[in-house]
C-alpha cells in the first residue's frame, strides 16, 4: 500500500476562486481524481476526510460530500462505513515500461530547445506528498527548484523539483537554474537507476496561472517523477505543470514478435512542446 499523503497534497488546486467556471464539486472532483490518476494516493490510501478536504479546498462539506459521491459512482475512491474513503484506480493497469536513458536524453532535449525564466531556490519543509515520497522524517527538509519553462518566449510549463537536503548538498551550493537534476546527480556521483512517472490532469491555481499566463482553472497536463539512485533510494521528485494548448504527449506503441502488441511491447514516448501560435519544438518526454 502507498504511504498516504495529507493535506496539501496539489497545492495548485487549493484555492477555487469565483473566477473558475466550473462547479465547485466539479473542481473538487477534478482535484481528487488527479491525486489519484497521478499517484499522490495509490490504491488503498486513505484521502483526507470531508472536513479536511473543506478546509483545503475552501469549500463546504456539501460540496465536498457531492464530489466524492461522484468519484466513487466513477470507482475512483470506495467509500467504508465507518474508516473513510480510499483511493481506488480503476482497472489497475500495470504501469508502461520505458527505457529510462532514452527518457532521460529526451528530456535534456525539451532543456536544450527551451528557455528558462523567474528561477528560484529555497530550503523549505516538503508538503506531505512530497514526505511520503522521499521517504523523509517529519523534521527533514528539502531544496525547492522552481522555475518556467520557456518556448519562444512563451511559457510552456511551470517546473518545481525537491531533493532531500543531504543530496543538494553533493550538488553544492549553486542551483540547477533550470538544468535538469538528474544530469546534476550524476555529476555528483549519484548513479539514477530507476523513476516512477506519472501523468495527470488537474487545474490552474493561483500561482500556476499567473506563472503560465492562463486563466485560473484553466486545464493543465500534470506530470511528477520521483527519481531513483542505485540502492533504490528516491532522491528527486519533480512536479512539473504544463499548459494543455501548449504540450501533448505521444506515445508509439509498436508490436513484437511473439508478444501482444501494446504498452509493454516496448513504447516509444515523447511529448511535444508547441507555442500557442501551433509551432513544435523538438520531441521530449518529462520535466
Amino acid at each position: 500500500m502507498k504511504r498516504r499523503a495529507r493535506g496539501d497534497a496539489a497545492p495548485p488546486s487549493r484555492q477555487l476562486g469565483g473566477a473558475l467556471r466550473a462547479p465547485r464539486y466539479h473542481q473538487v472532483y477534478v482535484a481528487v481524481r488527479a491525486w489519484v490518476q497521478d499517484g499522490s494516493y495509490g490504491p488503498g490510501a486513505q484521502l483526507p476526510t470531508e472536513p479536511e478536504l473543506g478546509r483545503i479546498f475552501g469549500v463546504s462539506r456539501i460540496t465536498v460530500r457531492k464530489a466524492i459521491e461522484e468519484l466513487a459512482r466513477e470507482g475512483w475512491v470506495v467509500r467504508r462505513q465507518g474508516r473513510g474513503t480510499f483511493a481506488r484506480f480503476p482497472g489497475g493497469a500495470r504501469p508502461v515500461a520505458l527505457d529510462l536513458r532514452t527518457v532521460m536524453d529526451q528530456v535534456s532535449d525539451l532543456a536544450a530547445v527551451t528557455g528558462v525564466l523567474d528561477h528560484r531556490v529555497a530550503e523549505v519543509a516538503p508538503d506531505e506528498e512530497t514526505r511520503a515520497a522521499l521517504g523523509l522524517a517529519d523534521t527533514d527538509r528539502v531544496r525547492r527548484e522552481t522555475h518556467v519553462r520557456l518556448l519562444r518566449d512563451a511559457p510552456l510549463g511551470l517546473i518545481t523539483t525537491f531533493v532531500p537536503l543531504d543530496v543538494a548538498a553533493r550538488l553544492g551550493d549553486g542551483a540547477s537554474r533550470g538544468q535538469p537534476m538528474f544530469m546534476l546527480l550524476e555529476a555528483a556521483g549519484l548513479r539514477v537507476a530507476g523513476a516512477d512517472q506519472y501523468l495527470g490532469a488537474t487545474l490552474a491555481g493561483v500561482e500556476a496561472a499567473q506563472a503560465l499566463g492562463v486563466a485560473v482553472g484553466a486545464p493543465l497536463l500534470r506530470l511528477v517523477r520521483v527519481v531513483r539512485d542505485e540502492r533504490g533510494r528516491a532522491v528527486e521528485r519533480v512536479v512539473a505543470l504544463y499548459r494543455a494548448d501548449a504540450y501533448q504527449y505521444h506515445m508509439r506503441l509498436e508490436a513484437r514478435s511473439g508478444r501482444r502488441a501494446g504498452p509493454q511491447a516496448g513504447p516509444r514516448a515523447r511529448s511535444v512542446a508547441r507555442t500557442a501560435g501551433g509551432g513544435r519544438s523538438r520531441s521530449a518526454t518529462g520535466a
